[in-house]
Order: structure tokens, then sequence, then C-alpha cells
């Protein structure tokens, strides 16, 4: 059968892409790509379709149409790189309609600001010795195992702690939203019943077992919850210790990062103060057990030497001598030794020391830190290719 130059052309056309018989999108880009309109591309299709033309056309594409897996069971990227061409309105439409998703959500994400302190340890909590220093491994060897090292403290251990976040909830911080001050939960509206919570519904359907904690406690228990996404706490080898903070108000941002600072610096030296004040009151109760011991053992050989002249002595007696001499000598060793621990213990409780340098106080930040649109766009169009990939792969090999 004779064919014209331009049924030939709709013919080589359909044998190119196949799709472009069933797919009007695929059937549009085809056309246009080869100078038609869809409606006359169509329309030619459907005249070659009345002489049985297309429809061995078809059979041909399909038996020509390579497979994605090739005889060594491997990937055929060609074969899916012409797929991905020839349905590259589909991978568009994909990638669009994810990078609208990722927009859309940059824009009504909330903004949020980020301040940082950094501090470092000092004084005592870099080294490893205790508050009596020199004299513990004497007092040891008495026996006194009271006086062990003072405790060390491990600062992001603290600043994650339920206590410190719990006193940022509740605490009162002036804002631009609150001039006159307000606690985190008011700020987040959390005392507020939201309009939408599926959650709420639920439970009231749920037993609740008898148990119906208090509204305060709930509310607090759900802010600190928040609170816990928006600090960092990031420790480096060196010691460094860096706690970001993330809110939506940038004074609010530096407010909070400054007083978790300060709550640290004043946290251990209270704790240190009281283990120093407890160090002091277990050598002064042992100083004074000591001394009466000591007491004791000069009145026992005072006693012995009135009844026992040094001129009568005895071998057995003399034994006696000096087991009694030699306990006061001990007893005073003791009391030697707790007296300048507690001349020490009573320096220590007194003293006042740099435990934690804050390199870097918190400053209001001067440009949001999230959300980065530029980046969510991006990653999102970027989304769209891949999810397109699969679906235009079933969607050729469901037509073949």
């Amino acid at each position: 059968m004779k064919l014209t130059p331009h049924e030939e052309k709709i013919l080589n056309i359909v044998k190119d892409n196949p799709s472009v018989v069933t797919d009007p999108a695929e059937r549009e880009v085809v056309a246009k790509k080869h100078g038609l309109t869809e409606k006359t591309l169509r329309n030619r299709i459907a005249e070659l379709k009345k002489r049985d033309l297309i429809d061995k056309q078809r059979f041909n594409s399909a038996i020509e149409k390579k497979p994605l897996i090739t005889e060594n069971d491997e990937i055929n990227i060609k074969v899916i790189w012409e797929i991905l061409l020839n349905k590259r309105a589909v991978v568009t439409k994909f990638a669009l309609f994810c990078t609208l998703i990722g927009l859309t959500y940059s824009l009504v994400a909330t903004i949020y600001f980020e301040s940082k302190i950094s501090l470092y340890p000092a004084g005592e909590l870099s080294q490893n010795g205790g508050v009596l220093g020199d004299f513990q491994g004497l007092a040891k060897s008495f026996g006194l195992g009271g006086l062990a090292s003072a405790p060390t403290y491990n600062i992001p251990d603290i600043i994650k702690s339920r206590r410190l976040k719990k006193n940022i909830v509740l605490k009162n911080w002036q804002t631009m939203e609150y001039p006159e001050g307000s606690n985190l939960i008011k700020y987040w509206e959390l005392d507020k019943p939201s309009f939408f919570s599926p959650m709420k519904w639920i439970r009231e359907f749920l037993p609740s077992g008898g148990f119906n904690s208090n509204k305060i406690d709930k509310e607090t228990y759900e802010a600190i919850l928040e609170l816990d996404e928006l600090i960092s706490v990031k420790e480096e080898i060196s010691g460094l210790i860096s706690v970001t903070v993330l809110m939506e108000d940038p004074q609010l941002a530096s407010d909070i990062a400054n007083y978790i600072s300060e709550y640290v610096k004043s946290f251990i030296s209270v704790e240190q103060k009281r283990e120093a004040s407890r160090n002091k009151i277990f050598v002064e109760k042992q100083m004074k057990e000591a001394k009466t011991q000591t007491e004791n053992s000069e009145d026992s050989l005072t006693d012995f030497r009135k009844k026992h002249p040094l001129r009568l002595d005895t071998p057995s007696v003399e034994m006696m001598r000096e087991r009694l001499q030699s306990t006061v000598e001990e007893n005073r060793a003791v009391y030697i030794t707790l007296r300048q621990q507690f001349e020490i213990a009573k320096i220590d409780e007194a003293k006042e020391r740099l435990l934690i340098n804050v390199l870097d106080t918190a400053e209001p930040a001067v440009k949001k830190a999230k959300p980065k649109r530029t980046l969510i766009v991006i990653l999102s169009f970027i989304c769209g290719i891949f999810l397109a990939i699969p679906y235009t792969l079933y969607l050729d090999r469901r037509k073949s």
C-alpha cells in the first residue's frame, strides 16, 4: 500500500513514540516537536487506524521494546533514560508538584531565630583532684573513706535536665508579643484548646483508668516536650560546649540561652558549696571523735605511769607501757590529720571558684535560622524527580 509522505511521517512518529496513540499529553508534546497540532496528529492517527496500519505499528513497537534488566541482571540505564525523555512531561509535572508543596510549606512554616552560647569547664571541673588534695591518701590510710573526691558535673546533662527545662517553661519572659511578660505555656498558647485535635477526641472515648492529671501539669509537660526540640547541646573533643536555642522571637532566644549559662554556673557553684559544707561537717565530727580518743588514751597512759613507775618495770609491764604509748601516738596522728583537713575544708567552703567560663554570650539573631526556604525548594524538586521515575517506568511497562 502506497503512503503519502505525510502519512509516512505520521507512522514514523507513532513508531518512535507509541504512547501518542493513547496518551493525549504525550501526543501534544510530540506534535509540537514535529510542528503539528495535537488535533491534527490525532485525526491522522485515526485515519491510519481505519486502514489497519496503526495497530501493526504498535505491535512491532511492543516487540522491539527493550527490557529494563539486561541478560547480566544489570539495570539498563540507557533504556530508562529514553523512557524518561519520552515521558518528560510526567516527570516535570511530578517535580513541579513536589516543588509547589515544598514552597508552600516553607512559606507557612514557623520562623525560628537562633541564639548560641559557648561554655568551657574551668578549675576543678577540668581536673581530677578532689577538694582535700594530697591529704586524701593519708586519710584513707586511717580508714576515713568519707573524704572522697568532690563530685564532677557533666554540663550537657545539666542542660538536658527536666529541672532546667521546667524552670525555663514556667519563668516569665518579656517578648514582643507579651511586653509585660509571660511563661512559655502562654506564649505557645498551650493553655488554649486547639481547634483541631483528633488525639483529644480519641482520648475521650478511651477509658482513663480513674487517673486525671492536673491541667497545669499537662501543659507544662507539653511545653517541656516542645522546648526539648528547640534546645541542642554539642560538646567538642576539646571540652568546648555549644548550646543552641531556637525561638520564634530573637530576643527570647538570646534570653533563654543566657539564662541557661547562668543556671549552669549557679547550679554547679551551689552544689560544690553544699558538698564542701558536707565535707567540713564530716571532718569536724571525725576530728572531735579523734580528740576524745586521744585524750582518753593519754589519760590511760598517765594512770598507768602512776601505778607503775618506770624503775619497777617488768617485761610485761614494759610491753603494756609501749602499747599505751603507741595508741597515744596513733590517735594524735589521726587528730592532727583531721585538724589539717578541717582547716582545708573551711577554706574550701569559703572560697569562690571559677568553675565555668562563658566564652560567648547569646545575642539576638539578625536573621532567621529556619525554615531554609531555598534548600527546601531544591530538595522538594529533587524528591519530585525521584518519585516520578518509578511511576514513569510503571506507565511505560503497563502500556507494553
